[in-house]
């Protein structure tokens, strides 16, 4: 009986998050501030992009730590290309409280130019960096043009706290698992893995 209970408990919990719907306020808001922020990333624009961040997360994570590998790419003479975002989905997820959640799956290309002899020395130890990170059918190292391709799916979960007026984000990636597992409840965290992957 008690198993039996279980199970409709955890069939109506199921289908009242799959009801949650967003508002078209609420959607139109995530467009436009998901534009902005993947607009500053194209244009690595990174101090203003630390201010579309959902503030929480720094209790856990430095703000120096988020773009850390952009920053070292960049000093190793790497000069990254954003060539597209697109987003492709918003999902609302288990609301905590009054603070709503979205899940925005987008698609990123960029291209890193191995324009140097340096660089070019060190392909073969970038390429299967990167390739761990996005996936080796996500990357391709084009030696004769000098250049790696990363082609890949991202995720941001978008936080909307009345705290803060706006939809802000958090960088849904394993690199920051530590720092997202601190900052978010158990039941958002376990909604957003299950939505994310």
């Amino acid at each position: 009986m008690k198993k039996i209970l279980l199970s409709i408990v955890l069939i109506l919990g199921v289908a009242s998050l799959s009801a949650q719907e967003l508002s078209t306020k609420d959607v139109q808001a995530i467009d436009q501030r998901t534009g902005n922020f993947l607009d500053l990333i194209k244009t690595k624009k990174y101090t203003q992009v630390l201010d579309y961040i959902y503030p929480e997360l720094f209790e856990h994570t430095s703000k120096k730590s988020m773009f850390q590998i952009f920053d070292l790419l960049e000093k190793a003479g790497i000069e990254l290309k954003f060539n597209s975002f697109d987003v492709v989905s918003k999902k609302p997820i288990a609301a905590e409280g009054d603070i709503k959640y979205a899940m925005i799956k987008y698609k990123m290309d960029m291209t890193l130019p191995l324009d140097t002899d340096d660089l070019k020395g060190i392909a073969a130890l970038l390429v299967p960096s990167i390739q761990s990170s996005f996936g080796k059918e996500n990357v391709e190292y084009n030696r004769a043009e000098s250049y790696i391709n990363v082609k890949g799916e991202k995720f941001l979960l978008g936080v909307s706290d009345p705290k803060y007026g706006e939809w802000m984000f958090i960088i849904y990636d394993d690199s920051f698992k530590s720092a997202i597992d601190k900052t978010l409840p158990p039941k958002v965290k376990a909604a957003a893995a299950a939505s994310a992957y």
